[in-house]
């Protein structure tokens, strides 16, 4: 790890990944890729990890030494980390990377990060709620949808609505203009 005070912390920083848990006996960890391509994180050269809380974070710069794919999952070494005991104390750090060093996004692509936070709107002009999150279920991602008025950061209400981002339910992205609209009922 490199010392907080070298450098300064970005302020694009979006987290990709999570540590889950040891792996093997050398200091290697497996982690929980949020993002759809489990290498994505291995393409970065530096990493930013949390180590401190959501409400007071502390980032701290991370040059992994190694980064694989192992069966489906993300493995990496983290310089300094020899054994499995100390491989352990990395568990549920949050990984995360500038956005400004992602590649750009081609037409109807679009990142995670790009999404959260966008309100969502049907074809009646209805407001759904906004983007707080998305769920990778294989073939494809879900939008998890916050009722509006709900305060950011609350536990999913039991009226969060999941919204399948494919093009039949996904009328379009506006970036600009912070919407996304939808093919989808208010009783959903």
């Amino acid at each position: 790890m490199v010392s907080p005070g070298k450098s300064p912390v970005p302020s694009d920083l979006v987290v990709m990944a999570q540590v889950k848990e040891p792996y093997g006996l050398k200091g290697w960890v497996k982690m929980y890729s949020y993002g759809e391509a489990r290498d994505g994180l291995g393409r970065f050269r530096e990493w930013w990890c949390n180590r401190g809380s959501e409400v007071t974070p502390d980032w701290q710069l991370v040059v992994p030494e190694a980064v694989a794919d192992h069966g489906g999952t993300l493995v990496a070494k983290w310089p300094g980390v020899e054994d499995r005991d100390a491989a352990f104390a990395l568990k549920g750090l949050q990984v995360a990377v500038p956005k400004s060093q992602f590649a750009a996004s081609v037409e109807n692509e679009f990142y995670w990060a790009d999404l959260i936070g966008l309100d969502v709107r049907n074809r009646q002009d209805d407001a759904l709620g906004q983007v707080v999150g998305l769920l990778d279920l294989g073939p494809h991602q879900v939008l998890r949808v916050q009722a509006p008025g709900t305060p950011a950061g609350a536990p999913a209400a039991p009226d969060e609505k999941l919204i399948p981002f494919v093009a039949q339910y996904v009328d379009g992205v506006d970036l600009d203009g912070r919407v996304i609209r939808v093919d989808w009922g208010l009783d959903y």
